[in-house]
């Protein structure tokens, strides 16, 4: 894993292309490498041969079978990429206001280590990839099933 100041190779998973474009300037622009995907389908295996350090992934996939917490599960469950640091972007706190923070989430069901809403703040974004990078995650638990 990176340490200190070093740039990380994020992916970003986003079909809003211009905001996954914009994203990905302003992370380059700090000097992280950054790979840009717009569809969750062949996701998990891309991100198997990219191995990034980092994924920023959308929630809502609107027309793709396959949504974000669906993939977030998928790379839970794909060996090499378990232990992957997962952002959720969402923005369902536009529509319906929501206290989205690290506290918030279980990993039983929830195989993410954060929360932003979209789009993002830039300053708060890379102060999360910075200390998740920091301190990788622990391997998500299984619950044997999905909440009600």
């Amino acid at each position: 894993m990176l340490s200190g100041a070093a740039v990380a190779r994020i992916e970003i998973i986003d079909d809003d292309k211009e905001m996954a474009e914009n994203l990905a300037l302003s992370l380059r622009a700090h000097g992280h490498t950054v790979e840009t995907l717009y569809q969750t389908e062949g996701a998990a295996r891309k991100l198997a041969q990219n191995k990034p350090d980092l994924l920023v992934l959308d929630v809502m996939f609107p027309g793709n079978p396959i949504g974000g917490f669906d993939l977030a599960r998928e790379i839970r469950a794909t060996k090499q990429l378990k232990l992957l640091p997962i952002i959720l972007l969402t923005g369902v706190n536009q529509h319906y206001p929501m206290d989205f923070s690290g506290k918030d989430i279980d990993p039983t069901w929830m195989p993410v280590q954060d929360f932003m809403e979209k789009p993002p703040r830039i300053a708060s974004l890379l102060k999360k990839i910075a200390r998740l990078l920091k301190n990788p995650p622990p391997p998500a638990r299984s619950s044997g099933g999905n909440p009600t």
